[in-house]
């Protein structure tokens, strides 16, 4: 799926939710302040509205978040068919469709569609300057069948972009080693996650929680000082 169809969908799933839950909160906010003479009104109108402001508050932090992930870190926004994330030394990982195969490439306008980009990577192990990995030459014929061929092994010297092929993982494990290197490769999409989520994520996250929660305690005691005025008046008289 696009991402523009997938956002279309969380679009309208929200929407429906906030619907109901701000439906939920209006009765629940009548019932609460049935005996109020001012601020009832505006409350049940808060109440109703905060489930939409949620759904277009999510909106423009996602919006910020892809551009941030996009022009500052070279990752993506973890949403649509395709994934990609920077790895180091100006180099990336792409994964589109599936996530037991991808390329290895420089970050730049070319991208995966360079000629230096390495394709049907399905094993990885990044070692300072080396990335030493694992590639399936037949992705195309294979995709869909469940064969999942290694039949290419390689090092990548992130530095000179000198690249050697291997004819066996034995081969490639002894030039590592010559290096001190021990090879112990793992599966593209572990050593993706590995560098696609990082410390802005957790902030970000963080952001989108405590927004809506900090908002919402807002909204609940500013109910409850309504209530408790009418419990002051009724006191009075």
């Amino acid at each position: 799926m696009g991402i523009g169809f997938v956002l279309i969908f969380y679009l309208v799933v929200f929407s429906v939710l906030a619907a109901i839950s701000g439906s939920l909160l209006v009765i629940a906010t009548r019932r609460y302040l049935q005996t109020a003479l001012e601020g009832r009104a505006k409350a049940v109108l808060m109440a109703g509205l905060f489930p939409f402001a949620c759904v277009l508050f999510a909106g423009l932090w996602f919006v910020c978040y892809a551009i941030i992930n996009d022009t500052v870190f070279h990752r993506d926004p973890m949403i649509g068919d395709g994934w990609y994330t920077e790895i180091g030394n100006g180099y990336a990982i792409d994964m589109i469709d599936v996530t037991d195969h991808g390329f290895v490439h420089l970050v730049g306008s070319d991208g995966l569609n360079s000629p230096s980009a390495i394709n049907g990577v399905r094993r990885l192990q990044i070692v300072g300057d080396q990335i030493y990995g694992t590639r399936d030459t037949k992705t195309v014929e294979n995709f869909g069948s469940g064969i999942e061929l290694e039949d290419n092994f390689f090092a990548l010297n992130t530095k000179s972009h000198i690249r050697k092929d291997f004819p066996t993982e034995a081969a490639l494990a002894a030039d590592a080693k010559l290096r001190g290197i021990d090879l112990k490769m793992e599966p593209i999409n572990t050593v993706f996650y590995r560098y696609r989520i990082g410390w802005f994520d957790w902030a970000a996250c963080l952001v989108l929680i405590v927004t809506p929660t900090v908002t919402f305690l807002w909204l609940l005691r500013h109910i409850r000082l309504i209530k408790r005025q009418i419990v002051v008046i009724q006191l009075s008289e």
